[in-house]
């Protein structure tokens, strides 16, 4: 069980690497960087409201993928 200071301190950490990410989305050269980082600023942003036991699985973040 988790208490409410390392629930806290978890949702700051999501947050702090989604507005990482979203910097980054801003100041990458290539659309496919710039659509990862956005990617995965909606992941950790997500997982922020998730909370530290939701038992995050690889399908929270699903990759694009692009097709010919």
């Amino acid at each position: 069980m988790f208490d409410a200071k390392q629930i806290r301190k978890h949702a700051l950490e999501c947050l702090r690497l989604q507005s990482d990410c979203m910097q980054l989305s801003r100041v990458a050269d290539s659309r496919n960087l710039q659509s990862h980082f956005a990617d995965m600023a909606r992941f950790w942003g997500g997982l922020a409201i998730s909370g530290p036991a939701s038992n995050a699985k690889p399908n929270l973040f699903k990759a694009k993928t692009q097709t010919p």
